[in-house]
């Protein structure tokens, strides 16, 4: 009985792995985690590998607004 609760405690954490993976990504923290859980976490992480990486945030410039250079 023990043997069933360790294994199912390893499978839960291999999911909120590859959801921690796939915070960033197309669907999420939660979306990765429902994969994972409803298929296998080895489907849920090739779900991650195949979404879109993140968007990259433009950053700030040093020199504060954009509209404020030359006054």
């Amino acid at each position: 009985m023990i043997h069933y609760l360790i294994l199912g405690a390893v499978y839960i954490a291999l999911c909120m792995l590859v959801a921690f993976i796939g915070r960033r990504r197309k669907w999420g923290y939660w979306g990765y985690l429902w994969s994972s859980v409803l298929f296998t976490p080895a489907l849920g992480f090739m779900f991650v590998l195949a979404a879109d990486a993140p968007p990259k945030r433009p950053r700030a410039s040093a020199g504060g607004k954009a509209g404020d250079q030359g006054k």
